[in-house]
């Protein structure tokens, strides 16, 4: 491949590769979910679904509903941020000097503001849940482009590994009340390996021309640990409504290791600064509706209709910090049609979301377009996304 043309793929993948979760200002802030198509095109997590592996993401109760899955591999890719724009000028200048492209006005006038973001979670996705049991083993490659202050940019290049495990049990209840109760909790660690690179918009063509292995290793790295839990309780009356409440990162400390350089990382030539932090905690409530469908179930089946309210004690843990309630409100709706198209939709973030799903039994094809928003109140700063994802399954 000429020279050129490496240049120009490798801005490609620069410019768009961005970590769905974090940006680079906030590195003390270590996700403990990962990117789904359902999940995103559901609108969000939701603490009553308990019917695959996101219930590992959403409330551990559901491990002992859910039915049996194993997850052997999968390969999910999250696009977010001003995806065309990007595409159109880099499409625009392919054929000339990487720098020249950089320094063009519409792609300066764009660096001056903005966020634009790819995620890639796989190929280690391996995990089982159901029976009462739930766990995993997934890593999650992460790159982010950000503005974070005027004409300066900045992009972390991240790497993430995360194990979760957990056991949910269920309490009797009179027969009578035809209902079921279940509880559940889950320990959940990770690694974080995060390079630091900020710099001017000035200084984005240089540094892009000249892209290397030094220029990872000559500037700052996190080293971030995190170990927590998550406990929660589902209710289900008659199979028909069902009701979870969670608390995710209920104790989940991070300690972050930030270390002058990469090189000095990975030769042991320097002592890190060590930090720590606990992530906020996030009380989930939700409820499920799967109503039956009678005769109309042959051709339309698992129509689920979910409502939740996220983060529901910020306002009280979190004053200073917290959200306008609308954005912590998701909703979300999923059918299946002749038992292999899944169609989905939901609202989040005060945002729409829209998905499908393609069920093929060993293996499943997912995606999703939906919003989210950047700021603390909704319209003020939303962003576009795009998932998809293919899982290989038993």
């Amino acid at each position: 491949m000429p020279a050129i043309h490496k240049r120009t793929v490798l801005v490609i993948f620069a410019v768009l590769l961005v970590s769905f979760t974090a940006g680079a200002q906030e590195l003390t802030t270590m996700s403990t979910s990962l990117s789904s198509a359902r999940t995103s095109a559901l609108g969000g997590p939701h603490a009553a679904l308990a019917d695959d592996l996101t219930t590992l993401f959403s409330n551990p109760a559901g491990f002992y509903e859910a039915k049996p899955q194993t997850r052997l591999s999968e390969i999910t890719l999250h696009l977010g941020g001003p995806i065309f724009d990007i595409a159109g000028i880099i499409t625009g200048g392919a054929g000339g000097n990487i720098a020249q492209v950089l320094s063009t006005p519409s792609v300066q006038s764009l660096l001056q503001s903005i966020y634009a973001s790819m995620g890639l979670v796989g190929p280690i996705s391996f995990g089982y849940v159901g029976k009462g049991i739930g766990f995993g083993i997934f890593n999650d490659s992460s790159f982010t482009m950000e503005t974070t202050a005027p004409l300066t940019v900045a992009t972390s290049i991240g790497e993430q590994l995360m194990l979760d495990g957990g056991y949910a049990f269920r309490i009797p209840l009179p027969a009578a009340w035809n209902s079921s109760l279940d509880a559940g909790v889950m320990l959940k660690g990770g690694l974080q390996g995060v390079s630091y690179i900020e710099k001017s918009v000035l200084e984005i063509p240089a540094l892009f021309s000249s892209f290397g292995v030094s220029t990872l290793t000559a500037n700052p790295f996190y080293f971030n640990t995190v170990i927590g839990v998550d406990a929660g309780l589902r209710y289900s009356y008659r199979n028909l409504i069902s009701i979870g409440i969670v608390g995710r990162n209920l104790y989940t400390p991070v300690l972050q290791n930030l270390y002058p350089t990469l090189g000095d990382f990975l030769n042991n030539t320097a002592t890190p600064t060590k930090s720590t932090t606990l992530l906020p905690i996030d009380v989930g409530v939700g409820a499920l509706f799967t109503p039956r469908l009678g005769a109309l179930e042959r051709i339309v089946s698992n129509f689920k209709l979910m409502v939740d309210y996220g983060h529901a004690l910020d306002f009280l843990l979190y004053p200073s910090t917290a959200k306008n309630p609308l954005l912590d409100i998701g909703i979300g709706t999923e059918l299946t049609l002749l038992k292999i198209l899944d169609l989905r939709a939901g609202f989040y973030q005060g945002l729409f979301s829209a998905g499908l799903g393609l069920n093929l039994k060993f293996f499943r094809l997912d995606a999703a377009m939906f919003g989210t928003e950047l700021s603390g109140e909704p319209g003020l700063n939303p962003v576009f996304n795009m998932i998809i994802g293919l899982t290989f399954q038993l």
